[in-house]
């Protein structure tokens, strides 16, 4: 009997991904989504009542705990016993590698990508965001390779290695393998614009039944869509100086038809406050989404400081704002 594949997600754009593959999966497939995703309970009932998933599962990945051993005899000796035993004695949860065809993560610098190193089990590493290994540069890889005897920590997995380092990684999806400079010999492109180009109506409609749950007008000639980011968290922002300068940005660049606002999935902000007579879109929703979700075309969409817009396809003309554009606004 075929396998079914796992899949394990972190946010609702790699959910989305993942509700995709699975529609095109020969066998219904497993989902992990870790609980950092809002509203996930509510989620995972939506994508179980759509029969795509064999079992759809929710890990709360801030109750595990951290098992993350210090010096270089704790973490070579105990490493992967105390992971293990975290997530599976304490918190009651387990993955059999050998009972899939393949595992998919998008994130592997989580509990849940831990933990599958734990495990020695081989899995996939997949974009964490559209085309986000596409990049000219990879900091962050760059500064992993530095680290003491990195060869060596590779070689006998010593500690936790991510983004694509660890030596168990079978594949490593990009958008576009022209594009990605990254890991030649394990690189496997896997385009998803194609994949969202490739949807049926029904399979349109499946995904709107997902991520939409509240009825959106059917008209909005002249529509503008404003796409805000949390700069607070970053420290970038008080609150009061962002929601003025958002209020600026709508009054400067967003003032021509109806407002639609599509909100960052961790962005908690009631915008409904700010912009009473918008068109709020759930936070939960991936952007994607908007390119089939709605029966019109937005006359432009702006953001501020955000990749958001590189994968939109529904405006006519779209404006990203750099920070200090937006701030200038204000005076």
């Amino acid at each position: 009997m075929e396998r079914p594949n796992l899949y394990i997600c972190h946010t609702a754009y790699q959910v989305l991904v993942d509700m995709v593959r699975a529609m095109e999966d020969a066998v219904p497939p497993e989902l992990i989504l870790s609980s950092v995703i809002p509203n996930t309970d509510e989620l995972a009932g939506r994508l179980s009542a759509t029969g795509l998933f064999r079992c759809v599962r929710v890990f709360d990945e801030l109750a595990c705990g951290n098992a993350i051993q210090q010096g270089f005899l704790r973490t070579l000796l105990l490493q992967r016993v105390m992971g293990r035993r975290n997530v599976e004695k304490y918190y009651g949860f387990s993955i059999r590698p050998q009972d899939y065809n393949a595992i998919y993560i998008h994130n592997d610098w989580s509990v849940l990508g831990r933990y599958l190193q734990d495990l020695k089990a081989p899995y996939i590493l997949c974009e964490d965001t559209m085309a986000s290994t596409c990049r000219p540069e990879h900091p962050i890889i760059d500064e992993q390779r530095k680290l003491p005897h990195f060869r060596l920590r590779q070689k006998f997995c010593y500690g936790y290695l991510y983004w694509g380092d660890y030596k168990r990684v079978t594949a490593v999806e990009t958008e576009c393998a022209a594009k990605t400079g990254l890991f030649p010999e394990k690189l496997r492109e896997d385009s998803k614009s194609d994949r969202f180009h490739r949807l049926t109506a029904d399979q349109k409609a499946l995904i709107r039944q997902v991520f939409l749950t509240r009825p959106l007008p059917e008209k909005a000639e002249g529509a503008v869509l404003f796409l805000p980011r949390d700069f607070v968290p970053d420290g970038l922002l008080d609150s009061e100086t962002q929601k003025k300068m958002f209020a600026a940005v709508v009054k400067a660049h967003c003032s021509d038809g109806p407002l639609f606002l599509k909100t960052h999935p961790r962005d908690t902000f009631d915008y409904s406050t700010l912009f009473p007579d918008a068109v709020i879109l759930e936070r939960t929703m991936p952007s994607e989404v908007l390119n089939f979700a709605l029966p019109f075309r937005f006359k432009k969409a702006v953001t501020v400081e955000s990749t958001v817009l590189k994968a939109l396809e529904v405006a006519d003309e779209k404006l990203e704002l750099s920070l200090s554009e937006a701030l200038a606004l204000l005076r």
